[in-house]
């Protein structure tokens, strides 16, 4: 899990510097993001799952900002809410962050229609590539060599250090001669 965690903030700090750096991929990074690979981490769910829940976020990117430009009011707002839920109860996606991905343009006021979904689509595509890394890296049986610091493995110190074990009496002395 240790590994899964660092690879996905990994991702996710990358994605949060991509659209720092250039403005026009603002949209490709989300808070919603985090919460999909929180999700697609900490669930141990089937790929075919995995793919519904991403195809499902997409679709309800597109939905919401569609309904966005066409009135960026409560009247949309509120039909963006109740189609994307009837959406995700009648496919069974069971992914609350769908819902969240679907009302972010009401929020960030994107530019043009396709840009927050054609954003979501690269940024999950992405994931499912991190993904993919974590599950090969996890397949690997020298997982713990690949990733040294990821192994829990600390070097054994001795709590006289570098100085040997007969000069601790020496040194505990000079330091009482000096008060």
């Amino acid at each position: 899990m240790l590994i899964k965690s660092v690879i996905i903030c990994i991702y996710l700090l990358f994605t949060y510097w991509l659209s720092f750096r250039a403005p026009e991929l603002h949209m490709v990074f989300y808070p919603t993001l985090a919460a999909f690979s929180f999700l697609f981490m900490s669930r141990s769910t089937d790929k075919k799952n995995v793919y519904k829940i991403v195809g499902g976020a997409i679709l309800a990117s597109a939905i919401g900002s569609s309904l966005y430009f066409v009135n960026a009011g409560f009247v949309s707002f509120f039909l963006t809410s109740f189609v994307i839920i009837w959406m995700i109860q009648k496919f069974n996606w069971n992914a609350a962050p769908i819902l969240a991905v679907s009302l972010v343009p009401y929020f960030s006021k994107p530019p043009s229609v396709w840009i927050f979904p054609l954003s979501v689509s690269c940024s999950l595509l992405g994931l499912l590539v991190t993904l993919c890394v974590i599950q090969q890296v996890e397949k690997t049986k020298d997982a713990v060599n690949v990733i040294p610091i990821l192994a829990h493995k600390q070097p054994q110190y001795h709590w006289y250090g570098i100085f040997g074990e007969g000069s601790i009496n020496l040194i505990v002395g000079a330091l009482y001669s000096l008060l």
